[in-house]
């Protein structure tokens, strides 16, 4: 027996709503659905067209924002610490003056919200690095 694959892709499964729709249509009145199913049908097939459309509309937005967000925290891969005109750039470099103004209690950088583990460092640890992307 052959096997009818529907799709689960929004894209494809839109579109075979378009072709089946526009089947129903060409053969009303003497289609398979009801006219009242082959109406629910071309309202959902709408709904749904609409809602992806805009659903991709903001995906790629959300993609842009994520860009934008990333270069002005310093975190795209890439970008180094060094980088001026970062958050990263000036996060560190407040972190380097506030330990060199409290070399006997980095501690106090905790005020400044600094997570500061003093834990000791087992030989051959390295120190965390800012997260990439």
């Amino acid at each position: 027996m052959a096997r009818v694959i529907i799709p689960l892709n929004p894209d494809l499964l839109i579109h075979l709503l378009d072709s089946a729709i526009e089947k129903e249509q060409q053969l009303a009145p003497n289609g398979t659905l009801t006219p009242q199913e082959l109406n629910d049908l071309e309202n959902l097939r709408s709904t749904a067209k609409k809602s992806n459309d805009e659903q991709q509309k903001l995906y790629k937005k959300a993609e842009e924002l994520t860009v934008t967000r990333n270069n002005a925290l310093g975190i795209t891969e890439g970008i180094s610490v060094d980088q001026p005109g970062t958050a990263m750039y000036l996060i560190t470099a407040l972190r380097d003056l506030l330990l060199a103004r409290n070399k006997q209690n980095p501690k106090v950088l905790g005020e400044w919200g600094f997570n500061v583990d003093d834990s000791p460092q087992k030989k051959g640890d390295v120190p965390p690095t800012p997260p990439t992307l």
